[in-house]
């Protein structure tokens, strides 16, 4: 259930209306109520993490849907199963990515250590030295980084989600659609 109002479109820049044209998803309508300079900032370190990381968009949305799972953030994980499917990801892996634990084998080795990777910083903030390196021995350091970064926001879109109690779309995002109309890296 709704927490937070959309913002009245007619109210804001003319910018950031004008990404609101069309029938966007509920994410990108409550987005615009931050102040239009977080909102500016805030998109373009978004797109940042999807367009300027070397990390490959499957480890990318391991890690995506298990914050959003032990977030219980249900617009997130609504929007990146979906997501997930688009890059590949089997119905089986989601499951697994749900499931953490032992189901973690079906991701395979580099995925198995990014679930528990993620697990570990969002449950621990810190994650141990055997998670660290278990990630490590599959990511150059950059790529960690990156990965640390993308939890982080994760975490942040979450709790934006569920604080605001965005209702979810009547479909998930087109995300082939989405990824055809965006800019090349």
């Amino acid at each position: 259930m709704q927490r937070i109002p959309y913002p009245d479109p007619a109210s804001l820049p003319e910018d950031i209306r004008q990404r609101l044209e069309g029938s966007p998803p509920n994410v990108s309508r409550m987005l615009p109520g931050l102040s239009p300079g977080v909102y500016r900032g805030f998109t373009a370190f978004s797109a940042g993490l999807f367009s300027g990381s070397d990390l490959s968009p499957q480890l990318r949305e391991i890690a995506i849907l298990r914050v959003g799972y032990l977030s219980n953030a249900s617009y997130e994980v609504f929007q990146h199963e979906a997501y997930a499917r688009h890059v590949g990801l089997s119905g089986a892996q989601i499951d697994a990515i749900k499931a953490g634990g032992d189901k973690a084998a079906l991701l395979g080795p580099a995925g198995a250590a990014v679930l528990a990777f993620t697990d570990d910083l969002v449950l621990n903030v810190r994650p141990s030295d055997a998670t660290l390196s278990g990630v490590r021995a599959h990511l150059a350091d950059n790529l960690v980084l990156d990965l640390v970064v993308v939890i982080g926001a994760y975490m942040t879109v979450s709790r934006f989600l569920e604080t605001t109690g965005i209702e979810h779309d009547d479909q998930p995002i087109d995300w082939a659609a989405r990824e055809a109309t965006a800019a090349p890296k």
